[in-house]
Formats: C-alpha cells, structure tokens, sequence
C-alpha cells in the first residue's frame, strides 16, 4: 500500500483550488497591511513573536530554496517584504510578551528558534517530499493560531489586536483548506491539522470579542 503522503494531486477542477489559494493570497495580503499599521499604533508586536519567526522562515524556505510553482513564487514576493517588517515589530517589541525576560534572553531565544523553523521547513519539506508546502504550512497556522490565543491571554487585553484580523485569519484557513482537501482527499493527517487551524480560529475569534466587551470597547471600531 503507498502512504498518503505519495499520493499525487487529485484531478479537480483547476477553478476549486485556483479560487481558494487566491482568497488566501489576498486576505493573507490585506492581513499583512492591517498587522503592520496596528502594531506601528499601538507599539507592540501585532504577530506572536513564534509565528513571526516561522512565518518569515515559511516564505524564504518556499521562494528560495525549494522554490514553488512561478505565480506562488511571485505572491511570496510581495509577502516576504511585508513579513519583515512585522518580524521586525516582533523584535522590536514583542519582549513585552516576556515579562522578567533579559533582552539578552530574548534575543537568543529568536535566534534559536529562527534557526530551528528554517532547518525545520527545509528538512519536512525533504523528509515529506512536500514541495507545494502543504504539510509544513498546516504545521506553522496550528502552531500560530495556538500563539495567538496564549498572546491573548498573556496581554489581558486587545492591544496589538483586532477583530478583522481575527476573521481574515478564518477565511484564510477554511479557503485554505478548501483547496488543499480538493488536492489531497486521503491525506488525513493534513485534514486533521486543518480541522484543528479553523477551531483554534474560531475560540480566538470568540475570546478576542469577549475581550473587547469586557474592556467595554466596540470590536468592530478597531481595525
């Protein structure tokens, strides 16, 4: 028996995930924008510094040294530039989200794990053949979207946050998952990393409005 993992792309309508992935290229684009004018307001890191780092790390590993197919090459491009500069916010003030942490402490810390995400893309990429990045991106979103739940309540409240984030986050990954479970049908594990992306999507969503009413703000006036 071949293991899913071999299992080619399904023959689907170029349509299905062709519309998916571009929900995802452009909300991911708008999310960048809204991250970067948020964190600049507010002074504090709009991305979890963990994420931050894998993300940068993700766009590299798939625009240089395992290059994607020429149009996803061109998106990552466009987003690489823009995850620097939220990768730059994480730096510059993501050590809040550290209290009692030296910042010597800090910054080995993301140098250490800046290095682990890179080997790790570039060695899951070989060890799953996964030259598309299927696996290694629902790795990265479970791990994000658990991060942005405990930065959540490591802040105690909405700043660096907003509710249009938190929804473009979901779109993204039940688009996401649209087209990669079009391409792939019998790869389950991937069908499981992605059920537990939209769910952690969703309770972030939900404690981050709860959030906004208990601080008697309007979630939708902050964006």
């Amino acid at each position: 028996m071949t293991p899913p993992v071999l299992d080619p792309q399904a023959a689907v309508p170029e349509a299905v995930p062709g519309i998916a992935f571009a929900i995802v290229g452009v909300c991911t684009f708008a999310i960048y924008l809204l991250a970067i004018r948020r964190g600049f307001l507010d002074k504090r890191s709009t991305l979890p510094v963990f994420a931050a780092c894998a993300n940068v790390s993700w766009e590299f590993t798939y625009a240089f040294i395992y290059p994607v197919y020429p149009e996803m090459r061109v998106i990552l491009y466009f987003w690489l530039p823009l995850n620097l500069v939220l990768l730059w916010q994480a730096l510059r003030w993501g050590r809040q989200d550290f209290p009692g942490m030296s910042r010597a402490g800090f910054a080995w810390m993301v140098a250490g794990w800046s290095l682990f995400a890179l080997s790790f893309m570039v060695l899951a990429t070989r060890e799953f053949d996964d030259r598309t990045g299927a696996y290694t991106t629902v790795f990265v979103v479970v791990l994000m979207e658990a991060l942005f739940i405990q930065m959540l309540r490591t802040r105690g409240s909405t700043v660096g946050q907003t509710m249009y984030i938190a929804l473009l986050k979901t779109v993204i990954d039940v688009s996401g998952a649209v087209g990669l479970i079009a391409w792939y049908p019998n790869r389950w594990l991937l069908h499981q990393m992605i059920v537990a992306e939209v769910v952690l999507d969703v309770v972030y969503a939900v404690l981050l409005y709860r959030r906004f009413r208990a601080d008697g703000l309007n979630p939708w006036r902050k964006w």
